[in-house]
């Protein structure tokens, strides 16, 4: 019924109704009461739901602020001689000739880098921060220690031998890892994993000019200078059981150790730049 449909009469009787008086003293405290109720703050029970999101906005907000202060740096060894890098921890790298890290300016809660190609690592021990190379196919981590690392452009082939400490290897798409040793060497290739062992005095990789070879096995010594030059050896039965002593320079070429050999051991070496092999003759 709407109110226009109400006549006269009816008016006067809702007007004129005897309703209970309200003594003053009771609506001046309900007008306190409102009062006192607008003077109280807020009580919201916001869901725990908005609080984890608050949360989690705040902690994205920080992280990305950082991260825009904290832009990656890349370095690449263009020339044909070593180039060292000093990492925002101190750790020391030995970028070979041909090839690049990426790396944050500041090492905030990881340490670690990004490689392509070949490279030294001296690296500095955190117990708190494991470091992490990542290459195209394995991702090794230490918390101090000196290894080497070589991935071979254009092929899945990766080898990464230990000199001091430990390292954890894992291998891109795989369950298993590796833990080496000083003195093991990992290499991947083709798919497949194996480790085997190596002399850590037969390296340059410590910044070292030359090396002192003290009685070493002599097959020991060719395999070094086979990877070091590219070559392969023809081994004959006058390698087994024989030892040398000498001293190898960073800038010697193979056809001047090669004349050592000779001089110490009174053999021939005849070198086939074609085939990367060289024949051992004794005279």
């Amino acid at each position: 019924m709407k109110i226009c449909d109400i006549d006269n009469n009816k008016l006067e009787e809702i007007w004129d109704f005897p309703y209970p008086i309200i003594p003053d003293i009771k609506i001046d405290a309900s007008w306190k009461q409102f009062q006192e109720h607008l003077k109280q703050p807020s009580k919201r029970n916001y869901p725990k739901t908005v609080l984890v999101v608050a949360i989690l906005l705040l902690l994205f907000t920080t992280y990305f602020f950082l991260e825009i202060h904290n832009p990656t740096i890349t370095v690449n060894n263009y020339t044909q001689i070593e180039k060292e890098v000093t990492l925002p921890d101190n750790s020391l790298v030995i970028l070979k000739p041909g090839s690049g890290i990426q790396f944050k300016e500041n090492f905030r809660s990881t340490r670690g880098v990004d490689l392509k190609g070949e490279a030294f690592f001296h690296i500095v021990k955190d117990s708190l921060k494991v470091f992490e190379v990542a290459t195209k196919f394995i991702a090794i981590k230490v918390l101090g220690t000196s290894f080497s690392v070589i991935e071979k452009e254009g092929s899945e082939d990766v080898e990464v031998s230990l000199y001091t400490g430990r390292v954890l290897i894992a291998v891109k798409d795989k369950v298993e890892s590796w833990t080496l040793i000083p003195g093991e060497r990992f290499n991947y290739t083709k798919g497949q994993s194996y480790i085997n062992k190596f002399d850590t005095n037969l390296s340059f990789e410590f910044g070292n000019k030359f090396i002192d070879i003290n009685n070493i096995e002599l097959d020991k010594l060719l395999i070094f200078l086979e990877k070091r030059f590219g070559y392969k050896f023809k081994k004959d039965d006058y390698t087994k059981e024989k030892r040398v002593t000498l001293r190898i320079n960073e800038n010697d070429s193979l056809q001047e150790i090669l004349k050592l050999l000779s001089t110490i051991n009174n053999t021939n070496h005849e070198m086939n730049t074609e085939t990367k092999e060289i024949e051992v003759t004794t005279n």
